[in-house]
């Protein structure tokens, strides 16, 4: 029986041990994940429009796009390109609910050419969103301007 019990002894000592990694370590991981929660990813904007929301995937075309703003800033219009990679339903859902949680009041739609025309209002404002989608790229335009 004296054998028996030194090993017993040496086993509990590593099962607390253990026990005492595992469980200061599982509270730790608990406790991070508990409390952090990532937050949502950026809209990317068009500028210098800060109300008009791009998808991620999608870089401005500056050598097609054109802002003009009058000199006392009472006017501003634009037309901006973007080209990126997204499905046609993705990006037209992106715009659907972007749109509306930017205040632009949706308007009369139309079927393009591989694409889709969105229209938009806002006091003052209107916007058209044209997408087009191919089978590797899509392209965005904007147009945009007061009333």
């Amino acid at each position: 029986m004296k054998t028996v019990k030194p090993h017993f002894q040496l086993v509990l000592t590593w099962l607390v041990a253990l026990s005492f990694i595992i469980f200061s370590g599982g509270c730790a991981a608990l406790k991070k994940s508990s409390n952090e929660i990532p937050p949502p990813n950026p809209i990317n904007l068009a500028h210098p429009f800060i109300d008009i929301p791009i998808p991620e995937e999608f870089d401005r075309d500056q050598s097609k796009s054109f802002v003009y703003e009058s000199g006392d800033k009472n006017i501003k219009v634009g037309r901006l390109f973007f080209s990126g990679s997204g499905n046609l339903e993705e990006i037209i859902d992106f715009y659907q609910n972007e749109m509306i949680n930017h205040k632009w009041t949706p308007g009369v739609s139309f079927l393009a050419d591989n694409g889709k025309i969105l229209n938009y209002q806002k006091t003052g404002w209107d916007c058209t969103v044209i997408i087009q989608s191919g089978w590797l790229w899509s392209n965005i335009e904007i147009q945009i301007g007061p009333k």
